[in-house]
């Protein structure tokens, strides 16, 4: 039995594809691992004009096949961040758990080959023998205790683990949270290595420059995005001198670019679309920036390590819909919303993680039924309001809680949830008479 085959990031899609054959020694079948592809098999005697069973031979042929899958993808506009890593093995280097399971792939392959309708292989059935392909199973030998048959039928991705807290560049601890069934941070850092794009997306106050941040530290560059940006506050312009002359300084992305940096675009819906295609050669495949205001500059070509990632609130006032150009550059979409378990572990004291939660009943409620919601704190207020806490006391704190809500027609519910919540009236502060 062999295996080979090689993964592609579709940029109108979050996902990625592994596109994989099997050749055995009655044929070889080829498909996608998402099962986008129709599986197609092909018998020994039909496989080229070799007219061969010898299984290596069939695998050469195979390869071809996805050779030219491979020139198709690379070559066709939309497709980028491309991992080629073929492999060509027999069973004799599996251990003996992941051989039988292997073999029984092969099997089944066989078998629905033989149908009069001709092959329907389940997509979760190939899904498990490119699970095996991407995590390096099928390249050396495991101990049999190393894989056992409970284990070798999950269908879960293996966890990328990173540390238990992080630090961001102020000095506030960020504990990780799940993501897909991955660390947060360590899948970030992950990302970047593969060179996939991520957008952020949440309301305000829910962590998303704080994952940011923790994941990338003080090697992060951030644009805080604004509806007056224009194309040089991304990428440089003349700055006046004292002496009256004018010298280039380059801009946060050319920065990023030249240095190998992650750059985080932050609001990114407030920008322009106009200014935001400046990201477009940068983010396609291609890495490079024409820096259009200084005509003698070479093109600039993205350093190793360069990295974008974007952020923004869907709710905002004011902001643009991100042009689907961006949406499928900025391939991987993550929902970022407030952990208040995090919260609790990072010292919120718990009326203001009941007040939270009472909330957020409150606001889930209301959509329900229609309404637009409820105003619910978020990790960045929850946190003010426990150092606000540990200063002016927990009355106090609860006040500011309440004078956050930006939203005035939510304001009376907000008043009564606290009030209810810490047992005393609650109200946004205000100056009082002399004392």
């Amino acid at each position: 039995m062999f295996l080979l085959g090689f993964k592609v990031q579709d940029l109108s899609s979050p996902q990625q594809k592994t596109y994989v054959a099997v050749a055995t020694s009655t044929g070889y079948c080829h498909t996608a691992s998402a099962g986008h592809t129709k599986p197609v098999y092909r018998r020994a005697n039909a496989v080229g004009d070799s007219g061969t069973k010898n299984p290596k031979v069939l695998a050469k042929e195979a390869w071809q096949v996805l050779q030219r899958k491979w020139t198709e993808k690379h070559d066709r506009n939309g497709y980028s961040n491309i991992l080629i890593k073929p492999i060509l093995i027999d069973d004799s280097e599996l251990s003996e758990a992941d051989s039988k399971d292997a073999r029984k792939t092969v099997e089944y392959f066989e078998a629905e080959a033989q149908r009069p309708n001709g092959p329907h292989v389940r997509a979760d059935v190939l899904r498990t023998l490119a699970k095996m392909f991407i995590d390096g199973q099928l390249s050396q030998a495991q101990p049999a205790t190393a894989a056992p048959r409970a284990q070798a039928a999950d269908q879960r991705d293996a966890m990328i683990k990173g540390e238990r807290e992080y630090y961001r560049p102020n000095g506030q601890i960020y504990r990780p949270r799940d993501l897909g069934g991955h660390h947060d941070v360590a899948l970030l850092k992950h990302l970047r290595t593969a060179g996939i794009p991520v957008r952020l997306y949440g309301l305000p106050g829910t962590g998303k420059s704080a994952l940011a941040e923790a994941a990338f530290g003080r090697d992060l560059i951030t644009i805080n995005g604004h509806g007056d940006m224009t194309v040089s506050h991304f990428v440089g312009s003349y700055l006046p001198q004292n002496d009256g002359t004018f010298k280039w300084a380059d801009g946060p992305l050319t920065r990023a670019m030249k240095e190998g940096r992650p750059l985080f675009v932050d609001e990114i819906t407030r920008i322009p679309s106009e200014v935001l295609a400046v990201l477009y050669s940068v983010l396609d495949g291609r890495g490079t920036l024409s820096l259009d205001d200084k005509p003698d500059a070479p093109v600039v070509t993205a350093a190793p390590g360069f990295y974008a990632l974007c952020g923004y609130n869907p709710e905002g006032i004011g902001v643009r819909q991100l042009d689907d150009a961006l949406v499928s550059r900025f391939a991987v979409p993550v929902e970022v919303t407030t952990d208040l378990d995090a919260a609790k572990a990072l010292g919120v004291p718990a009326k203001f993680i009941r007040l939270a939660e009472n909330l957020r009943t409150k606001d889930a409620k209301d959509r329900e039924d229609g309404g637009a919601g409820v105003w619910v704190p978020q990790m960045r207020e929850l946190l003010l309001a426990s150092t606000v806490a540990k200063t002016a006391g927990v009355m106090f704190a609860a006040s500011v809680i309440v004078g956050q809500c930006p939203r005035p027609e939510d304001v009376p519910t907000v008043t009564d949830v606290a009030s209810k919540v810490f047992g005393a009236t609650v109200k946004a502060l205000a100056l009082g008479g002399q004392v």
